[in-house]
């Protein structure tokens, strides 16, 4: 079985606490010390949004390879195994910073682009000057939000994050129907069973019913999840209930109980339990944790 690495940022061990991480760099800082090649590899908690000026390359995403030309923006959500193959020369901008407080903004706002952060994408951006300056402003602006990482610098930076999701979205919308199918069929399965995942939070099934929606054996989507994603299917299954119940925990006034059987659990002392099973902390102590935190950068 492939290990598939974890970080905070490519190369760099993964910190115990991702909520407040927020990272603005030029795609070649790191891309050149690599020699243009990112290899697969996850983020637990964070997602990355990039935008390609210049150049061209190859994004992998479990299982799936798409090539890329600028200028374009490519979308890595979190828990997304991803690798990229750069041209020499690209450029570009990528901000790295964690999914939940995102996620919350959108939940309010847009439930369509909320929708489309569960799948990896790249979105091609119309040949068009004041296009490409509007969308370098607005990283730039998130840029300069990162020199000094309060609350305030923090929220603006968010704002602007959101901000260039819905420019991506607008142009993912005017692409429907254009766009080429590269997935392998391995790699269509793991979407369908991401799918079903994802919609299925609030009822607790086993791998077994999984499967079974896909029509295939418990046996086989445990080997395609191994052959690609380097993990179980509980194991994705788990990730994304704890993922959500994160975010709840964080960004929303809901009781634990409430958070419990929203997700699925009738016992909210089972949902502890597993929670911290999961985490190695209990939803108490993660929701004391994130307030404290909050409170020191006001």
């Amino acid at each position: 079985m492939t290990t598939i690495p974890s970080y905070s940022l490519y190369g760099e061990s993964p910190e115990a606490n991702t909520s407040d991480i927020l990272n603005f760099e030029k795609i070649p800082r790191r891309a050149v010390y690599y020699e243009w090649k990112i290899n697969p590899h996850q983020h637990d908690t964070l997602m990355q949004l990039l935008y390609v000026e210049k150049r061209s390359g190859t994004a992998y995403f479990e299982g799936e390879e798409i090539q890329f030309q600028s200028p374009c923006f490519i979308l890595v959500p979190a828990q997304t195994i991803h690798g990229f193959n750069f041209t020499a020369g690209i450029d570009g901008s990528v901000v790295t910073v964690s999914q939940r407080p995102i996620e919350s903004a959108l939940k309010g706002i847009s439930p369509a682009i909320l929708e489309s952060m569960n799948k990896p994408s790249v979105v091609s951006v119309p040949r068009n000057e004041k296009i490409n300056a509007t969308i370098c402003q607005l990283f730039d602006m998130i840029e300069h939000e990162t020199f000094e990482q309060g609350m305030v610098e923090m929220t603006a930076a968010h704002s602007l994050i959101v901000c260039l999701l819905v420019h991506m979205h607008r142009y993912h919308q005017d692409q429907s129907g254009e766009t080429t199918n590269h997935s392998t069929r391995k790699a269509e399965q793991i979407k369908r069973f991401r799918s079903l995942v994802n919609g299925s939070l609030g009822t607790l099934m086993s791998v077994d019913q999984y499967a079974d929606q896909l029509g295939m054996t418990a046996s086989q989507l445990r080997r395609i999840c191994t052959d690609v994603l380097g993990q179980s299917p509980l194991t994705v299954i788990n990730t994304r209930i704890v993922h959500i119940a994160q975010r709840e925990l964080a960004y929303s006034t809901m009781s634990i109980q409430q958070i419990a059987h929203s997700l699925g659990f009738e016992d909210a002392a089972y949902f502890s339990r597993f929670f911290k099973k999961q985490t190695g902390i209990t939803p108490t102590d993660f929701r004391s944790a994130i307030s404290k935190e909050s409170e020191s950068k006001t």
